[in-house]
């Protein structure tokens, strides 16, 4: 054999030892029709992307992710529901260059929806809900449309978000609903302080859930965890304003499922509503929440850092329990102040169980007196509940604490003093 046939066999055996590189194929919305600019609905041209790239086997045993791309600038989207499962087994890549802007009214619950989208991930980009109108509307006392959540993701399972900008949603910006191992990851939620019901992010019925290193200022909850949740990781997450981070509401409807394993650490709130919270009805309906740990949290102008609310009913009205009378029916001294119906509350306990729940190295200031509140059910009171280094001021001096029926323990420096 020559030496030139001895060095293109080597060549040869070389390149089919090498690995394959396979290009993923790419489905950007603009090839489909989308138009730049925000004043074109490219909802037709977005689920045509989408088709092409969930269609997209993935290039079978190479194994590339579909990319769905929406490049730079600013598109207007009416509503987009994007459905799976897609037939790549990693899922489909949504790479956000730009913008996409929803109109002033969507006639939908949901503006964004992923459903069966598993192996999804989403990268960059921003999502403005466009919600000030709406909230105007509602404001003015108008018929209005039903808000929106920008961001509905629905019985998917190993998604990822990382990067994306969600803007003035309707409502809730971020939902995730009947799914499994879900990690949001430098997400960034923004919406005034005053905008009604613009919970950041939203998790109920699913496992498995990690929200990263996210910033975020709304109107209402940063985080909220309603039932049929567990394994939630939240870490590194900067809140305020907003009304904190919230367990519930829950025991409003009768068969929920618990909350358990849950665990917030490296969390800053500032100027919210609430810090660290736990919200029950105080309606008989039974649940359960148990193994929560919040650890390593600092507040700064936070209302009500350490609270457990089993009487929750926001606006104090038709509240569990309550009787409307009218003046009539009242003592002639509270007649005397009496110029309309007045609510009075009767004894309603909570059927949701409260247990294992623990707080340590919390520290900050509050912005009222009593920093540390436990207000648990007569019928179910809260157990296991342990305090352990905590310093929480209110106007440069210690603040004060409140238990009822609540049982636990305390260790380390705990300021205020513990009632428990």
């Amino acid at each position: 054999m020559s030496v030139l046939m001895v060095v293109v066999a080597a060549i040869l055996v070389a390149v089919a030892a090498a690995p394959v590189l396979v290009m993923a194929a790419e489905y950007s919305v603009v090839y489909y029709g989308a138009r730049e600019g925000g004043k074109v609905d490219a909802a037709g041209a977005f689920q045509a992307a989408w088709a092409a790239a969930c269609g997209d086997g993935g290039g079978g045993m190479m194994g590339y992710r579909p990319v769905m791309r929406v490049p730079a600038g600013t598109f207007l989207v009416g509503q987009a529901y994007f459905s799976g499962p897609c037939r790549s087994a990693g899922g489909v890549l949504l790479a956000i260059d730009g913008t996409v802007v929803a109109p002033p009214a969507v006639d939908n619950t949901s503006w964004i929806m992923f459903h069966y989208a598993h192996g999804l991930a989403i990268r960059g980009g921003t999502l403005d809900g466009q919600g000030r109108s709406f909230w105007a509307c509602k404001a003015a006392g108008r018929k209005c449309l039903s808000g929106t959540t920008t961001l509905d993701i629905s019985q998917s399972n190993n998604v990822s978000v990382k990067r994306l900008t969600l803007l003035d949603s309707k409502n809730v910006h971020v939902s995730i609903f009947d799914s499994a191992g879900v990690t949001l990851q430098a997400v960034k939620i923004i919406a005034p302080a005053d905008s009604p019901h613009t919970d950041g992010i939203h998790v109920q019925l699913s496992r498995d859930v990690s929200i990263l290193s996210a910033t975020v200022r709304t109107g209402d909850d940063c985080v909220s965890l309603g039932p049929g949740t567990s394994g939630v990781v939240i870490r590194n997450i900067r809140c305020g304003p907003g009304h904190g981070i919230s367990i519930g509401s829950l025991g409003g409807d009768a068969g929920e499922k618990e909350v358990r394993n849950v665990t917030v650490e490296a969390a800053a709130l500032t100027d919210t509503q609430n810090g660290l919270r736990i919200k029950t009805w105080g309606k008989p309906n039974s649940g359960h929440v148990t193994g929560v740990r919040f650890a390593h949290v600092t507040m700064r102008g936070v209302e009500n850092p350490i609270v457990v609310d089993q009487n929750y009913c926001p606006g104090n009205i038709n509240c569990p329990g309550q009787v409307k009378l009218k003046p009539s029916h009242l003592s002639s001294c509270l007649q005397q102040n009496a110029m309309t119906d007045a609510w009075v509350i009767t004894d309603q306990s909570s059927g949701v169980r409260i247990s294992d729940v623990v707080y340590e190295d919390i520290t900050g200031t509050s912005v009222t007196p009593v920093a540390v509140k436990f207000d648990c059910s007569g019928s179910n009171p809260c157990t296991g509940i342990k305090l352990r280094n905590i310093n929480l001021t209110y106007d440069g001096k210690p603040a004060q604490s409140f238990c009822k029926n609540a049982g636990g323990s305390a260790s380390g420096v705990v300021s205020p003093a513990s009632c428990l």
